[in-house]
């Protein structure tokens, strides 16, 4: 019989939510797929009065592996708005010696609230046929509902 634990830790982690700021790169790695880019993050400063100011845009690394790396790879494209699930994680460059950190997705897709797509297929809408498109012709009928007649008519009252 499988048994569930009654009250399982929920699966808590870091979010990130920028721009695609370089073209995704899908590699392969001893049949483990890696998808790699920059990500371009902005930022805003908010004062007491509601007024908001840009800071500047910064860009970091994120890569994703497996399921979430191919996925990225189907869904995004440079400049793309996507929203991630995971982990801060540092690395070296190999090359330079230098440290930085990376973010380390588990779960990654378009942010839907900031771009036109249609949820459930793997392109932008842009990317689709032109909004011309024949659409399968639908019957809508409309019919009123039916109001209470009285039996007769009700005197009026002077007052």
């Amino acid at each position: 019989m499988n048994e569930q634990p009654r009250n399982p830790d929920p699966e808590i982690g870091d979010a990130f939510y920028g721009f695609v700021a370089s073209e995704p790169q899908l590699t392969w790695h001893d049949g483990t797929p890696r998808l790699y880019f920059k990500a371009g993050q902005e930022h805003y400063e908010y004062g007491p009065d509601g007024s908001r100011t840009k800071l500047p845009t910064t860009f970091h690394d994120v890569v994703a592996f497996r399921g979430a790396a191919v996925s990225g790879d189907e869904t995004l494209s440079k400049l793309d708005w996507f929203v991630a699930h995971g982990r801060l994680e540092p690395n070296t460059n190999p090359n330079t010696g230098v440290e930085t950190k990376e973010f380390i997705a588990n779960r990654l897709g378009p942010d839907a609230a900031r771009m036109n797509i249609e949820i459930g297929t793997p392109r932008r809408r842009s990317q689709m046929e032109s909004p011309n498109r024949r659409q399968p012709a639908r019957q809508v009928v409309f019919e009123p509902p039916e109001q209470d007649q009285p039996e007769h008519e009700q005197p009026t009252r002077a007052m």
